[in-house]
């Protein structure tokens, strides 16, 4: 058996402060404070609930990952078999990115800077609107042929 690889200390700074920057976001902060208001006398239950899927479950992510060493979600899954390791594939990506991240950043982005200069009326078609013009602004800018040589000179 090779020896295992040690890590500095350096090592073990940068890799702790990128899981760190990894899980440990704005709802980590806020949320728990506002869930706490919610539960009132109930907090024990709410704070165990939230640690079990603020915590344990990113650990277990982490755990399982190192552990099976796998490269990729794909590899992570792939025991359970091809077509299972596509589809979880598929869902975690789906999920993560067009179902929950991307509607937010509109959402979040409508709520703050445009919804409380509008009537309760003008809400949705408000947020259609704000949604359609946030989303269609970077794929036009994407879709655009830049010539780069102009900013490098």
């Amino acid at each position: 058996m090779s020896p295992q690889p040690t890590l500095t200390k350096r090592q073990y700074l940068t890799l702790g402060s990128l899981l760190f920057g990894m899980f440990f976001g704005a709802g980590n902060l806020i949320f728990p404070i506002h869930m706490g208001q919610l539960a009132g006398s109930a907090w024990l239950p709410a704070a165990i609930g939230f640690l079990l899927s603020a915590v344990l479950l990113p650990l277990l992510s982490i755990m399982a990952i190192s552990l099976t060493r796998a490269s990729s979600m794909y590899d992570l899954a792939r025991p359970a078999g091809h077509s299972f390791a596509l589809f979880f594939l598929l869902a975690t990506h789906a999920s993560l990115g067009l179902l929950i991240a991307s509607p937010r950043t509109a959402t979040v982005t409508y709520s703050i800077g445009i919804a409380p200069f509008l009537g309760k009326g003008q809400q949705q078609i408000g947020l259609l609107i704000f949604s359609f013009i946030f989303f269609l602004t970077p794929s036009c800018l994407l879709a655009t042929k830049v010539n780069y040589d102009l900013y490098w000179q």
